[in-house]
């Protein structure tokens, strides 16, 4: 009797010698996929953040030229800087005494912006 349902039960089941390897090789590409995307989403951030530093750091040039500490006009200087960090200068924009700055960088097909603005207030 015993034999009947062991023999039954493997033929309904099937043979499954390898699925452990299946399984395992499963879980393995699960892994890299998740790991590829919390790679590509912290490269993501990292890039946002660098941008944002370098968006200030050509506002304040910006603001140095227009106030006379640095030789150049102020949007020209920002346009050289911009290119420098192999940005894109989106606007640049002078009022009064300040300076505001929108730059934009693609990367990995993802468009990253950051604006800063710089001046005496």
């Amino acid at each position: 009797m015993r034999q009947k349902i062991r023999t039954l039960a493997a033929r309904l089941l099937g043979d499954q010698r390898g699925a452990g390897t299946v399984l395992v090789f499963g879980l393995m590409a699960a892994s890299v996929g998740a790991f590829s995307l919390a790679n590509l989403f912290a490269f993501n951030l990292l890039q946002q953040a660098r941008l944002q530093a370098q968006t200030e750091s050509i506002a304040l040039a910006a603001t140095d030229a227009l106030r006379g500490l640095n030789t150049g006009f102020p949007c020209a200087e920002a346009q050289r800087l911009a290119s420098l960090y192999r940005l894109q200068l989106d606007r640049c924009r002078i009022v009064k005494f300040e300076v505001f700055i929108s730059t934009r960088l693609n990367g990995l097909g993802i468009v990253l912006t950051a604006t800063a603005h710089a001046g005496p207030s």
